[in-house]
């Protein structure tokens, strides 16, 4: 027995040790890896260019996860502290200020096509290159083809180069929205509506084929407000006049090089080899350092302030329950709870990406923030979006910063719910009802909506949005009345928002932090941000079998993807009937 004992647990741990000894030797090759990346960007050398891929995807918050590490991009390329796909705001913003005080960096490449964020993002860089050009360095661009997203910021360049088969796409602002009425009725699918507002139209795409009068105007406004900046800024990067910018892009004069030269859009034409040698013999840099790499190093300047102000970041639609790229009321109740326990805080900035969504959600993160307010001040800098739930939950705080091309607004309560009994009928399908009561029985797919429960969903709708009225006018300083002129589901700009009283300044994330700290009463004060990283075993997942939405677009496209995703969404007799949402599906290409 003692021999079988001894025989069995040698055999035990000999099994143990085989098992792991894969994963421990694993785990030292990352290891290995990662501190051999580490001193590949380890130091910047010195007369070096530094290198911005404006193309990269950009964020307003980037969480590492710890399984990334795991990723075959690590493992075989190695990697620091950034993740090379997707560069958070501020990360790379503060670089290009560090940037133009570092001796070792002489000038800067912006490359890439096209640009990876949004316009609030495109506005953060562009102040940011700015100010790293007024240092004195020079900033250099090629490109074989610009599109008008990276144009706006590479105009900023010192000498702007061009293939002399290329172009550069300015050509002012568009937007299209998909209109899905002919394809319920083609399927004998109903959507049953109710709303307040006559400019909520994120419901015109299930009941029109094409824009209300009201929602073309609104949306007029919004293109005209946004090309107002953009063209702004490109006819001050380019010395030119905005008229001058605005007779270009109406011709579509920029498709031809020569034209585009001609009309001062860039300097000088040439192939790669010339903007190299330029670089090279011209400036004299010989080495470069990528933005990623520059993030990467250490910083020389050692936080040494007791008192600090954190950044809450709210980015995504807004749901009940938890979801990867969402807000939820746990998420944010769990940062607001962070902050308030954290002595050291002396004020909080709520960064706000969102088109909104669920109506219940943003009331509850409303009151988290409410509460929050109570103890600290709370300074709100909106994003790209900032409309509907996502300016409920924005319009307590002390003081509310925009970007001028900022989506805000959008004060209007909505609700879908479709029937799909044509549809079933045709394939034998019907349903039977029985109820104590005639509004016993809730709307589903099957079974549309009663005529005695109709008019208690519309009376609900009112009901949420006279309450978000009161929740504006309260954080304002304003009347109901006075809000609903303003409100009624219109999408305002941020410019547009300064005049109506719904913002009070335009600026950026910089500008939120400073008031935070002039209203907490602070000079010396550090930046830190409370996030909820995504789960390591859902990073995991993702790794090894993907996300299905994106085998679903790589194989229909992005057009009829975003199409079925909408019907997927108010299909789901699981998402909360009733939203503050921005229209589905709108975007401004730029």
């Amino acid at each position: 027995m003692k021999e079988f004992l001894k025989m069995f647990f040698a055999a035990l741990l000999a099994g143990v040790v085989l098992t792991f000894l894969p994963f421990f030797m694993f785990m030292g090759m990352v290891s290995m890896i990662s501190a051999l990346s580490e001193d590949e960007v380890a130091g910047v050398k010195d007369n070096s260019m530094l290198v911005v891929d404006l193309s990269t995807p950009i964020m307003d918050c980037v969480v590492e996860d710890p399984m990334s590490r795991f990723s075959p991009e690590f493992l075989i390329l190695g990697g620091g502290v950034q993740d090379e796909n997707t560069l958070a705001l501020k990360d790379l913003t503060d670089a290009i200020t560090r940037a133009a005080t570092d001796d070792r960096i002489k000038g800067m490449v912006l490359s890439g096509s096209g640009f990876g964020g949004g316009m609030a993002q495109l506005m953060a860089v562009e102040k940011a290159l700015k100010e790293f050009k007024e240092s004195g360095k020079p900033i250099v661009s090629y490109a074989e083809n610009y599109t008008q997203g990276e144009y706006i910021l590479k105009s900023l360049s010192t000498k702007l180069f061009l293939n002399p088969n290329g172009g550069v796409d300015l050509k002012g602002l568009a937007t299209q929205m998909p209109f899905y009425k002919g394809f319920l009725e083609k399927y004998g699918i109903d959507v049953q509506i109710f709303r307040v507002g006559k400019f909520k139209s994120a419901v015109e795409p299930f009941i029109e084929t094409k824009m209300s009068e009201a929602n073309r105007e609104q949306n007029l406004r919004m293109l005209e407000t946004v090309w107002d900046t953009v063209s702004t800024i490109i006819a001050e990067n380019r010395g030119l006049s905005r008229e001058e910018i605005c007779a270009a892009a109406a011709s579509r004069a920029g498709m031809f090089s020569q034209e585009a030269l001609g009309a001062g859009l860039v300097d000088t034409l040439s192939y790669y080899e010339g903007y190299a040698s330029y670089i090279k013999d011209t400036l004299g840099v010989k080495n470069k350092i990528s933005i990623v790499d520059y993030i990467a190093q250490p910083s020389m300047v050692i936080e040494t302030a007791k008192k600090k102000i954190a950044i809450i970041y709210a980015e995504g639609e807004i749901v009940d329950e938890p979801e990867v790229g969402s807000i939820s009321t746990k998420s944010i109740r769990k940062d607001v709870e962070k902050v308030i326990k954290d002595t050291n805080v002396v004020a909080v900035v709520l960064r706000v990406n969102s088109p909104g969504g669920s109506a219940l959600a943003s009331d509850n993160i409303w009151y988290s923030l409410e509460k929050l307010q109570k103890e600290k001040p709370v300074v709100v800098s909106m994003g790209d979006y900032a409309a509907s739930g996502g300016y409920y939950i924005s319009c307590g705080s002390d003081y509310i910063f925009a970007e001028p091309t900022t989506l805000t607004g959008s004060i209007g309560v909505f609700g879908v719910i479709p029937n799909v009994s044509k549809l079933a009928s045709k394939h034998g399908i019907t349903i039977d009802e029985v109820a104590i009561y005639p509004n016993s029985i809730d709307p589903s797919l099957l079974a549309p909506v009663s005529k005695g429960l109709a008019p208690i969903i519309q009376k609900n709708i009112e009901s949420v949005y006279t309450q978000f009225l009161s929740r504006v006018a309260e954080g304002r300083g304003k009347t109901t009345d006075e809000i609903h002129e303003i409100a009624q589901g219109r999408v305002w700009t941020g410019s547009d928002a300064i005049e109506i009283g719904l913002v009070d300044e335009i600026g950026g994330l910089y500008d939120a932090i400073e008031k935070a700290a002039s209203i907490a009463g602070v000079e010396e004060y550090r930046v830190i941000q409370t996030t909820n990283p995504k789960k390591s075993i859902d990073a995991f997942m993702e790794l090894l079998g993907g996300s299905k939405d994106d085998e679903i677009r790589a194989v229909v496209g992005d057009e009829l993807a975003d199409m079925l995703g909408v019907m997927r969404e108010i299909s789901d007799e699981d998402k909360p009937r009733v939203m503050a949402r921005m229209p589905y599906g709108y975007r401004i290409d730029f």
